[in-house]
């Protein structure tokens, strides 16, 4: 079965940060087709401002431009992010990030290393640890 899932954007940095190994194998399992993979928009935004601090524009455009490849990304929608506001998050951009992959009905894996922030999410989308991910269902 190939899951889809979606990619906080805490899995991106460390993957450009070199931080997380297992990262970088989510990210090439979405290179090559094995699973699915979804980012929000938010995520992108957020990717460019934190990266073009240490990195010039053009080369900011080239590595977001290399995720666009493999990555499919989600809107998120007026309701999303009212729902988001009314919701139990102390984080508000993991609020949002958890009810725009809530729009997607058939993602599988919520996956993110910030587990703590989601400990009173529903079970509608399981949240993982990427290392989770790679050790349980990647292999």
């Amino acid at each position: 079965m190939a899951y889809k899932i979606f990619l906080d954007t805490n899995l991106f940095l460390d993957h450009l940060l070199d931080r997380n190994n297992h990262s970088s194998t989510i990210l090439k399992a979405c290179e090559e087709s094995v699973v699915t993979g979804f980012a929000s928009s938010a995520s992108f935004y957020t990717l460019a401002y934190l990266i073009r601090k240490t990195i010039s524009t053009s080369a900011t455009r080239k590595l977001l431009g290399e995720y666009l490849r493999f990555i499919s990304i989600l809107p998120t929608q007026k309701n999303t992010l009212r729902i988001s506001l009314e919701s139990s998050f102390n984080d508000l951009e993991d609020a949002f990030q958890y009810f725009t992959a809530l729009e997607e009905k058939q993602i599988d894996f919520f996956i993110t290393a910030n587990l703590k922030d989601y400990q009173k999410v529903s079970q509608q989308l399981p949240v993982i640890s990427p290392q989770k991910f790679v050790t349980e269902y990647l292999v």
